[in-house]
């Protein structure tokens, strides 16, 4: 398995001593990084916290001894029911949640616009193009190019994880979660896995099958605890450099040699100097196998490696210095993009990133933006006080129950027999007394006040807070008590329900429409250097983002669909798609496209088909009309016959006039005209 980087030389002394340089400049780079987001992290443990039911430890510190712990789990519900809601809203079924668009001026390979060309003049032999037309066919070109990348990226989609085991939908479900949970949702991507693939070649007219290497692109899910991002940057796209944190075994390091694009010596000295690894927990990993009750292995028991990957920018100079191949003609002056690993300060990888200047290889989503934090911040955060009032109001509740519903005694030892020695409450339990008053008791209950209803009242008010913080609802999460029940009597009104519940989330669709953008438009490149047939790939096109129209509600859609599809006119189609328009008409009703559609080659016979049994209904036509003329003729001369006892002779050629006009097709008021003039040429008058 290899990645998108470029293979690397290695020596002369020079040489390494620019690479250790630099490998002492990218770690303490990543050490300061690392010291900026401890901040992040401890935000993190407390959402973490949270989610899981976990009382801080300042807040567990502040509890009182055999008290109720409660912590009624309100911030994983929502959690869970927002990632739910957000995944159907992002991946409705039957449709992709993205398009590639051609540019209106689009920029078109030479050998493309050549080929377009010669197809075009073949089809259209002896006619001199103008410039309008060549300006369609270079639109078509570009258009065509980008149908043919839609659909090979939407192929490769279907099997982006590096192991063939979960689709692009499965990968998005992880980032998701980790945005609602935490704030950013991160994959790395796309980089190159190579596999044999056997495929046909004709050669001299003969057929074989022969096995070639292929690439395919891949993403990985980045949990967000081992994303070091540049925190001082203002936006992801102003970071100098980006890096993360991999936790390797002996046997993962040693299988890095035998990659191409990794220094094999480096990490033989590395093995060789480290038997036991460098691997150190950090204080978020003890605290986390904590909240999990993991016993804590001491770390020289542990044995394992941690690696450091690193992508950013740096000045040609110091990656030509370092032994990277660079372009002919590149100024030491350029700012170039590159890629390296570390072990503690030793580079056991540096190569240059062939990807152009603008495409990420680290895709962010960020649930809620945070001017004052570039990772953002989760929905954890956002209903915190609401989450700590219910819990709080939960553990009086539960303590005040206790105090009202369990016995509370009090108990007269003076008067209690000397032989009473059990002094528990229990069912049918006998109290021996002594001495005292007539009438004066030795055990007596006593009673304290009850609060549960107006502790009750209190949690429902904070769940009515959290409701509002974070627009998760009981109706976002499928549940329709309290809704009148005229308005779920049809699909419509209730698909309208929903649809208003899930309006507030249109900026954190938003947020996920720049995710997806950045995704598909790193696809977009990587095909274009690694695709095998990236000639024909190659246009100007323009990743689109389609998750905010999923926030309308399909009934209105399928309804403004169906009154278009009856208010249009035979002029009006001309311009329509009608393969795209019955696809829109398919997708609003949740149907897959993929299993309705019938094969391209399909529609092409009915379509041959149905202009076979067009002409043949029509030729049967025109002989039922024959015959009938034929029979017309036959009852004229009858009549004809007939009418020379009764008619003069100027009447019978004006018959027999008509009657050969009448064979040759002529219309009625063709007709007409013909008998006219033949009157006139006999001497008659118009109309007689």
């Amino acid at each position: 398995m290899a990645e998108t980087t470029d293979t690397l030389p290695a020596d002369g002394q020079g040489q390494v001593e620019a690479r250790a340089s630099l490998g002492r400049q990218l770690r303490m780079k990543f050490d300061q990084y690392k010291k900026d987001r401890l901040p992040v992290e401890q935000q993190w443990m407390k959402n973490l916290r949270q989610y899981l039911g976990k009382y801080d430890p300042d807040v567990e510190a502040t509890l009182p001894a055999d008290t109720s712990r409660a912590y009624p789990k309100r911030t994983r519900v929502k959690v869970v029911s927002i990632v739910s809601r957000l995944m159907s809203l992002l991946f409705p079924a039957g449709e992709k949640n993205w398009a590639l668009k051609a540019s209106k001026v689009p920029d078109v390979s030479a050998e493309q616009l050549l080929v377009a060309l010669e197809n075009w003049q073949a089809a259209n032999p002896g006619v001199a193009p103008t410039q309008e037309m060549l300006n369609r066919l270079m639109e078509d070109t570009a258009r065509a190019a980008a149908d043919k990348l839609e659909k090979v990226i939407d192929d490769q989609l279907q099997d982006i994880d590096p192991y063939g085991r979960s689709d692009y939908e499965a990968l998005a479900r992880k980032v998701v979660y980790s945005g609602v949970l935490y704030g950013p949702g991160i994959i790395k991507g796309p980089s190159v896995i190579a596999h044999r693939t056997a495929k046909y070649e004709i050669t001299n007219g003969v057929v074989q099958v022969v096995e070639v290497d292929t690439y395919r692109p891949y993403f990985e899910f980045v949990p967000c605890w081992d994303y070091f991002p540049d925190l001082g940057a203002p936006t992801f796209a102003q970071m100098d450099c980006e890096f993360q944190r991999h936790v390797y075994s002996r046997a993962q390091l040693k299988a890095l040699q035998a990659r191409e694009d990794f220094d094999r010596d480096a990490i033989e000295k590395a093995l060789a100097r480290m038997p036991n690894g460098n691997y150190q927990k950090y204080n978020y990993e003890t605290e986390m196998q904590a909240i999990g009750g993991q016993s804590n292995t001491p770390p020289s028991e542990i044995s394992k490696y941690e690696l450091v990957e690193t992508w950013g920018t740096l000045p040609a100079s110091k990656l030509r210095a370092a032994g990277v191949e660079l372009p002919e003609g590149t100024d030491d002056e350029d700012e170039l993009r590159f890629t390296a690993w570390l072990i503690d300060n030793q580079i056991i990888k540096l190569a240059r990133n062939p990807l152009p200047m603008g495409t990420r290889v680290f895709h962010q989503f960020v649930f809620e933006d945070d001017e004052v934090n570039l990772m953002g911040s989760g929905l954890p955060p956002i209903m915190r006080d609401s989450q700590l009032a219910v819990s709080s109001f939960a553990r009086m509740l539960i303590d005040n129950a206790a105090s009202v519903c369990g016995p509370n005694v009090e108990v007269d030892v003076d008067l209690i027999s000397p032989s009473q020695t059990d002094m528990r409450i229990m069912p049918f339990k006998v109290w021996k007394k002594e001495g005292g008053q007539i009438g004066q008791r030795a055990v007596q209950s006593v009673s304290f006040d009850s609060h549960i209803s107006e502790l009750l009242q209190a949690i429902g008010r904070f769940d009515e807070f959290a409701d509002s913080e974070t627009f998760v609802n009981s109706l976002t999460g499928g549940d329709v008590e309290g809704v009148p029940g005229e308005a779920l009597r049809t699909t419509g009104g209730a698909s309208m329900i929903y649809a208003n519940a899930a309006l507030p989330f249109k900026d954190i669709v938003r947020n996920f429409d720049q995710f997806t953008v950045s995704v598909i438009g790193a696809l977009v490149e990587w095909n274009r250097l690694f695709h095998e047939d990236r000639a024909q790939l190659v246009g100007d096109v323009r990743p689109l983002a389609r998750g905010a129209t999923s926030l309308m509600a399909k009934e209105i859609r399928a309804f403004a669909l169906q009154q278009l599809s009856m208010t249009l006119s035979d002029e009006d189609r001309m311009y329509l798609d009608s393969k795209a328009f019955l696809i829109e008409r398919l997708r609003v009703h949740d149907l897959h496209t993929s299993e309705l559609l019938a094969p391209d080659e399909v529609v092409q016979q009915r379509m041959e088909q149905r202009s076979q049994e067009a002409d043949a209904a029509q030729q049967s036509q025109q002989a039922m009309l024959m015959a009938q003329l034929k029979m017309m003729d036959a009852d004229t001369l009858k009549a004809m016959s007939q009418a020379q006892k009764n008619l003069d002779n100027a009447d019978v050629a004006i018959m027999k006039t008509l009657l050969e006009a009448l064979n040759n097709g002529a219309s009625p008021e063709q007709l007409v005209a013909i008998a006219q003039r033949t009157r006139q040429g006999r001497g008659g008058q118009p109309g007689q």
